[in-house]
Protein backbone atom coordinates (compact mmCIF):
# COMPACT_ATOMS: atom_id res chain seq x y z
CA UNK A 1 0.00 0.00 0.00
CA UNK A 2 1.55 3.49 -0.79
CA UNK A 3 1.83 6.21 1.61
CA UNK A 4 -1.39 8.02 -0.04
CA UNK A 5 -3.13 5.32 0.00
CA UNK A 6 -2.47 4.56 3.71
CA UNK A 7 -2.83 8.03 4.19
CA UNK A 8 -6.37 8.16 3.19
CA UNK A 9 -7.49 4.47 4.72
CA UNK A 10 -6.28 6.40 7.99
CA UNK A 11 -8.16 9.53 7.55
CA UNK A 12 -11.09 7.55 6.39
CA UNK A 13 -11.38 5.88 9.32
CA UNK A 14 -11.10 8.33 11.82
CA UNK A 15 -13.83 10.47 9.99
CA UNK A 16 -15.77 7.46 10.23
CA UNK A 17 -15.20 6.75 14.00
CA UNK A 18 -15.10 10.17 14.89
CA UNK A 19 -17.92 11.82 12.29
CA UNK A 20 -19.54 13.48 14.83
CA UNK A 21 -16.70 15.81 15.69
CA UNK A 22 -15.50 19.42 13.72
CA UNK A 23 -12.89 18.55 11.22
CA UNK A 24 -10.51 20.51 13.04
CA UNK A 25 -10.96 18.03 16.25
CA UNK A 26 -10.15 15.07 13.89
CA UNK A 27 -7.08 16.33 12.43
CA UNK A 28 -6.15 16.94 15.74
CA UNK A 29 -6.49 13.17 16.70
CA UNK A 30 -5.05 12.21 13.61
CA UNK A 31 -2.08 14.65 14.07
CA UNK A 32 -1.46 12.97 17.49
CA UNK A 33 -1.57 9.67 16.78
CA UNK A 34 0.13 9.73 12.64
CA UNK A 35 1.55 12.97 12.92
CA UNK A 36 4.75 11.82 11.11
CA UNK A 37 2.61 11.17 7.68
CA UNK A 38 1.25 14.78 7.75
CA UNK A 39 4.71 16.19 7.95
CA UNK A 40 3.25 17.28 11.65
CA UNK A 41 1.29 19.44 10.34
CA UNK A 42 -2.15 20.65 11.58
CA UNK A 43 -3.08 22.23 8.36
CA UNK A 44 -1.85 19.17 6.53
CA UNK A 45 -4.34 17.17 8.15
CA UNK A 46 -6.81 19.24 8.12
CA UNK A 47 -6.58 19.41 4.73
CA UNK A 48 -7.05 15.59 4.49
CA UNK A 49 -9.87 15.48 6.72
CA UNK A 50 -11.53 18.27 4.45
CA UNK A 51 -10.97 16.35 1.04
CA UNK A 52 -12.87 13.29 2.72
CA UNK A 53 -15.64 14.97 3.85
CA UNK A 54 -15.96 16.71 0.45
CA UNK A 55 -15.28 20.05 1.59
CA UNK A 56 -12.81 22.79 0.02
CA UNK A 57 -10.05 24.50 2.24
CA UNK A 58 -11.14 27.04 3.59
CA UNK A 59 -14.33 26.63 4.00
CA UNK A 60 -16.26 26.37 7.26
CA UNK A 61 -15.39 24.33 9.72
CA UNK A 62 -18.81 23.29 10.93
CA UNK A 63 -20.28 20.12 9.77
CA UNK A 64 -23.42 18.56 10.22
CA UNK A 65 -22.64 14.69 10.56
CA UNK A 66 -24.04 12.84 7.53
CA UNK A 67 -23.41 9.03 8.26
CA UNK A 68 -23.99 8.39 4.27
CA UNK A 69 -20.79 10.43 3.42
CA UNK A 70 -18.25 8.16 5.03
CA UNK A 71 -19.02 4.36 4.58
CA UNK A 72 -17.34 2.17 7.28
CA UNK A 73 -14.30 -0.02 6.34
CA UNK A 74 -14.07 -3.20 5.13
CA UNK A 75 -14.31 -6.60 7.41
CA UNK A 76 -14.46 -4.96 10.66
CA UNK A 77 -12.85 -6.90 13.24
CA UNK A 78 -12.76 -6.77 17.11
CA UNK A 79 -10.03 -4.80 18.05
CA UNK A 80 -6.59 -6.20 18.88
CA UNK A 81 -6.45 -6.61 22.61
CA UNK A 82 -3.60 -4.31 24.64
CA UNK A 83 -3.60 -6.89 27.65
CA UNK A 84 -0.01 -8.07 28.80
CA UNK A 85 1.04 -11.63 28.55
CA UNK A 86 2.92 -12.65 31.39
CA UNK A 87 5.13 -15.89 31.27
CA UNK A 88 6.20 -16.96 34.45
CA UNK A 89 9.92 -17.35 35.08
CA UNK A 90 11.15 -20.78 36.58
CA UNK A 91 14.42 -20.99 38.75
CA UNK A 92 14.76 -24.63 37.72
CA UNK A 93 16.18 -27.22 39.83
CA UNK A 94 18.45 -27.36 42.74
CA UNK A 95 18.81 -25.48 46.13
CA UNK A 96 17.91 -21.88 46.57
CA UNK A 97 18.03 -19.12 48.94
CA UNK A 98 15.46 -16.36 49.02
CA UNK A 99 15.93 -13.21 50.20
CA UNK A 100 13.40 -10.44 50.49
CA UNK A 101 12.25 -7.27 51.73
CA UNK A 102 15.72 -5.62 53.12
CA UNK A 103 14.20 -2.32 51.82
CA UNK A 104 17.82 -1.51 51.20
CA UNK A 105 19.09 1.30 52.66
CA UNK A 106 16.54 0.60 55.46
CA UNK A 107 18.23 -3.04 55.98
CA UNK A 108 19.59 -4.83 59.18
CA UNK A 109 22.85 -6.15 58.02
CA UNK A 110 23.71 -8.60 60.68
CA UNK A 111 19.85 -10.81 59.35
CA UNK A 112 21.30 -10.19 55.87
CA UNK A 113 24.73 -11.01 56.71
CA UNK A 114 23.48 -14.87 58.58
CA UNK A 115 20.57 -15.31 55.51
CA UNK A 116 23.55 -15.27 53.51
CA UNK A 117 26.29 -17.47 55.38
CA UNK A 118 23.58 -19.88 55.65
CA UNK A 119 22.88 -20.06 51.60
CA UNK A 120 27.05 -20.09 51.57
CA UNK A 121 26.76 -23.13 54.00
CA UNK A 122 24.46 -25.25 52.59
CA UNK A 123 26.03 -24.57 49.13
CA UNK A 124 23.10 -22.84 47.27
CA UNK A 125 22.53 -23.19 43.82
CA UNK A 126 21.29 -19.57 43.22
CA UNK A 127 19.69 -16.82 45.13
CA UNK A 128 16.30 -14.89 44.39
CA UNK A 129 15.68 -12.15 45.86
CA UNK A 130 11.81 -11.80 45.90
CA UNK A 131 11.04 -7.93 46.01
CA UNK A 132 11.27 -4.68 48.21
CA UNK A 133 15.28 -5.34 48.45
CA UNK A 134 15.61 -1.57 47.63
CA UNK A 135 13.44 1.04 49.17
CA UNK A 136 12.95 3.75 47.00
CA UNK A 137 11.97 5.89 49.68
CA UNK A 138 13.34 8.44 47.92
CA UNK A 139 10.47 8.24 45.10
CA UNK A 140 7.90 7.14 47.21
CA UNK A 141 4.22 9.71 47.04
CA UNK A 142 4.64 9.38 51.02
CA UNK A 143 5.87 12.10 52.59
CA UNK A 144 8.92 11.36 55.04
CA UNK A 145 10.53 13.35 57.85
CA UNK A 146 13.80 11.44 56.15
CA UNK A 147 15.89 13.12 54.12
CA UNK A 148 15.21 12.07 50.32
CA UNK A 149 18.43 10.61 48.63
CA UNK A 150 17.79 8.65 45.78
CA UNK A 151 21.46 7.90 44.56
CA UNK A 152 22.74 7.43 48.19
CA UNK A 153 19.76 4.65 48.04
CA UNK A 154 21.28 3.54 44.54
CA UNK A 155 24.66 3.44 45.68
CA UNK A 156 23.85 1.50 48.90
CA UNK A 157 22.19 -1.32 46.66
CA UNK A 158 25.50 -1.26 44.42
CA UNK A 159 27.46 -1.91 47.01
CA UNK A 160 25.44 -4.91 48.03
CA UNK A 161 25.13 -6.19 44.64
CA UNK A 162 28.86 -6.02 44.90
CA UNK A 163 29.22 -8.14 48.14
CA UNK A 164 26.33 -10.79 46.53
CA UNK A 165 28.51 -11.12 43.88
CA UNK A 166 31.99 -11.76 45.92
CA UNK A 167 30.02 -14.12 48.04
CA UNK A 168 28.93 -15.92 45.47
CA UNK A 169 30.75 -15.46 42.17
CA UNK A 170 29.73 -18.09 40.39
CA UNK A 171 25.91 -18.73 41.57
CA UNK A 172 22.99 -17.32 39.85
CA UNK A 173 21.18 -14.67 40.70
CA UNK A 174 17.87 -13.66 40.15
CA UNK A 175 15.65 -10.25 40.94
CA UNK A 176 11.74 -9.81 41.10
CA UNK A 177 11.22 -6.29 41.74
CA UNK A 178 8.55 -5.47 44.46
CA UNK A 179 5.88 -3.11 45.14
CA UNK A 180 8.61 -0.73 46.82
CA UNK A 181 10.74 -1.00 43.02
CA UNK A 182 7.12 -0.35 41.40
CA UNK A 183 8.03 3.08 43.25
CA UNK A 184 10.19 3.97 40.63
CA UNK A 185 8.33 3.57 37.23
CA UNK A 186 5.27 5.64 39.00
CA UNK A 187 7.16 7.96 39.99
CA UNK A 188 8.09 8.64 36.10
CA UNK A 189 4.30 8.07 35.06
CA UNK A 190 3.40 11.02 37.48
CA UNK A 191 6.33 13.15 37.39
CA UNK A 192 7.63 12.61 34.00
CA UNK A 193 5.99 10.22 31.68
CA UNK A 194 7.86 10.66 28.51
CA UNK A 195 11.07 8.46 30.63
CA UNK A 196 8.44 5.54 31.02
CA UNK A 197 9.92 3.65 28.40
CA UNK A 198 13.22 5.21 28.46
CA UNK A 199 16.32 2.30 29.07
CA UNK A 200 18.08 5.25 30.48
CA UNK A 201 15.61 5.41 33.46
CA UNK A 202 14.86 1.60 33.47
CA UNK A 203 16.05 0.51 37.05
CA UNK A 204 18.19 -2.12 35.30
CA UNK A 205 20.18 0.61 34.03
CA UNK A 206 20.65 2.67 36.72
CA UNK A 207 21.35 -0.43 38.89
CA UNK A 208 23.52 -2.01 36.11
CA UNK A 209 22.47 -5.49 36.98
CA UNK A 210 24.53 -7.36 34.05
CA UNK A 211 27.67 -5.94 35.94
CA UNK A 212 26.30 -7.90 38.74
CA UNK A 213 25.50 -11.22 36.84
CA UNK A 214 22.15 -10.69 38.40
CA UNK A 215 19.11 -11.70 36.27
CA UNK A 216 16.59 -8.35 36.13
CA UNK A 217 12.36 -10.07 35.96
CA UNK A 218 9.53 -7.73 34.82
CA UNK A 219 6.96 -6.06 37.19
CA UNK A 220 4.18 -8.68 38.80
CA UNK A 221 5.80 -11.65 37.06
CA UNK A 222 5.22 -14.75 38.86
CA UNK A 223 8.25 -17.26 39.35
CA UNK A 224 7.88 -21.21 39.73
CA UNK A 225 10.24 -22.90 41.74
CA UNK A 226 9.64 -26.05 39.81
CA UNK A 227 5.92 -26.46 40.98
CA UNK A 228 5.62 -23.98 43.40
CA UNK A 229 4.77 -20.46 42.69
CA UNK A 230 6.46 -17.92 44.09
CA UNK A 231 5.07 -13.63 44.34
CA UNK A 232 6.13 -11.35 46.35
CA UNK A 233 2.72 -10.73 47.91
CA UNK A 234 1.36 -7.23 46.48
CA UNK A 235 0.76 -9.02 43.02
CA UNK A 236 -2.77 -10.36 44.68
CA UNK A 237 -4.60 -7.60 46.45
CA UNK A 238 -6.31 -7.88 49.84
CA UNK A 239 -4.77 -11.27 51.51
CA UNK A 240 -5.95 -11.24 54.56
CA UNK A 241 -2.95 -10.92 57.96
CA UNK A 242 -6.25 -12.87 60.01
CA UNK A 243 -4.55 -15.59 61.78
CA UNK A 244 -1.81 -15.45 59.49
CA UNK A 245 -0.37 -13.98 56.25
CA UNK A 246 0.15 -17.93 54.54
CA UNK A 247 -3.47 -18.61 55.36
CA UNK A 248 -4.77 -15.27 53.98
CA UNK A 249 -2.61 -16.50 50.63
CA UNK A 250 -3.65 -19.96 50.53
CA UNK A 251 -7.10 -18.61 50.78
CA UNK A 252 -6.33 -16.44 47.54
CA UNK A 253 -4.16 -18.52 45.88
CA UNK A 254 -5.92 -22.06 46.50
CA UNK A 255 -3.14 -23.51 45.80
CA UNK A 256 0.66 -24.40 47.37
CA UNK A 257 2.37 -20.82 46.84
CA UNK A 258 5.15 -18.89 49.02
CA UNK A 259 5.34 -15.17 49.28
CA UNK A 260 6.98 -12.06 51.00
CA UNK A 261 5.64 -8.79 51.49
CA UNK A 262 4.14 -9.70 54.97
CA UNK A 263 7.40 -9.32 56.43
CA UNK A 264 6.09 -12.10 58.63
CA UNK A 265 7.26 -15.95 59.10
CA UNK A 266 4.42 -18.27 58.67
CA UNK A 267 3.14 -21.50 57.06
CA UNK A 268 -0.62 -22.86 56.68
CA UNK A 269 -1.81 -26.43 55.59
CA UNK A 270 -4.82 -27.56 53.80
CA UNK A 271 -5.89 -30.49 52.84
CA UNK A 272 -7.77 -30.92 49.58
CA UNK A 273 -10.93 -33.29 48.62
CA UNK A 274 -7.91 -35.20 46.83
CA UNK A 275 -6.08 -36.00 50.04
CA UNK A 276 -3.35 -33.69 49.19
CA UNK A 277 -1.73 -31.53 51.27
CA UNK A 278 -1.69 -27.38 50.41
CA UNK A 279 1.00 -25.58 52.51
CA UNK A 280 1.57 -22.18 51.84
CA UNK A 281 4.47 -19.86 53.44
CA UNK A 282 5.52 -16.03 53.65
CA UNK A 283 9.00 -15.41 54.36
CA UNK A 284 10.32 -12.94 57.33
CA UNK A 285 11.83 -9.14 56.41
CA UNK A 286 15.30 -8.84 56.38
CA UNK A 287 14.96 -4.62 57.12
CA UNK A 288 14.46 -2.26 60.34
CA UNK A 289 11.69 -3.90 62.19
CA UNK A 290 10.45 -0.43 63.39
CA UNK A 291 10.73 1.92 60.54
CA UNK A 292 9.74 5.09 60.95
CA UNK A 293 5.99 4.66 59.18
CA UNK A 294 5.61 1.93 61.74
CA UNK A 295 7.75 1.65 65.19
CA UNK A 296 5.35 -0.18 67.18
CA UNK A 297 2.97 -2.52 67.42
CA UNK A 298 3.45 -4.97 63.95
CA UNK A 299 4.50 -8.07 64.38
CA UNK A 300 7.09 -8.25 61.83
CA UNK A 301 9.99 -10.54 61.95
CA UNK A 302 13.43 -11.34 60.40
CA UNK A 303 14.05 -14.13 57.94
CA UNK A 304 14.63 -15.86 54.74
CA UNK A 305 13.79 -19.21 52.85
CA UNK A 306 15.11 -22.39 51.27
CA UNK A 307 13.99 -23.83 48.90
CA UNK A 308 14.97 -26.78 47.11
CA UNK A 309 13.63 -28.34 43.64
CA UNK A 310 14.19 -31.89 42.27
CA UNK A 311 14.41 -32.88 39.03
CA UNK A 312 10.27 -33.60 38.61
CA UNK A 313 9.39 -30.50 39.97
CA UNK A 314 8.43 -31.32 43.69
CA UNK A 315 9.65 -29.10 45.81
CA UNK A 316 10.88 -28.97 49.85
CA UNK A 317 10.73 -25.80 51.54
CA UNK A 318 12.71 -24.38 54.59
CA UNK A 319 10.73 -21.37 56.00
CA UNK A 320 14.18 -19.88 58.47
CA UNK A 321 13.71 -17.12 61.41
CA UNK A 322 16.94 -15.14 62.56
CA UNK A 323 16.29 -14.70 65.46
CA UNK A 324 17.74 -11.05 67.38
CA UNK A 325 20.82 -12.45 68.36
CA UNK A 326 21.58 -13.51 64.56
CA UNK A 327 20.86 -17.18 65.29
CA UNK A 328 18.97 -19.33 62.08
CA UNK A 329 15.82 -21.65 63.24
Amino acid sequence: MGRNNAKNKLVREAVWKFNQFPSRSIARYILAEYGGLFNNSLDNALCAVRYVRGKKKGGSDKFTPDNRVISPPDNIQIPETWRRIDIPYQLGEGKWLILADAHIPFHERKPLEEAIKYGKKISCTGIFMNGDMQDCQAVSYWPSVIRKNFMGEVNAVVEFFAYLKQQFPKRKKVYKPGNHEYRLPRFYAAQCPDLINSPLAAMESLLDFERWGIEFLDYFQIVMAGKLPILHGHEIRMISRVVNPARGLALKAKTWALCSHFHTTSEHTGTNLKGEYLTTWSTGCLCDLHPEFCKYGNDWNQGFAIIEVDRKGDFEVQNKRILPGGKVV
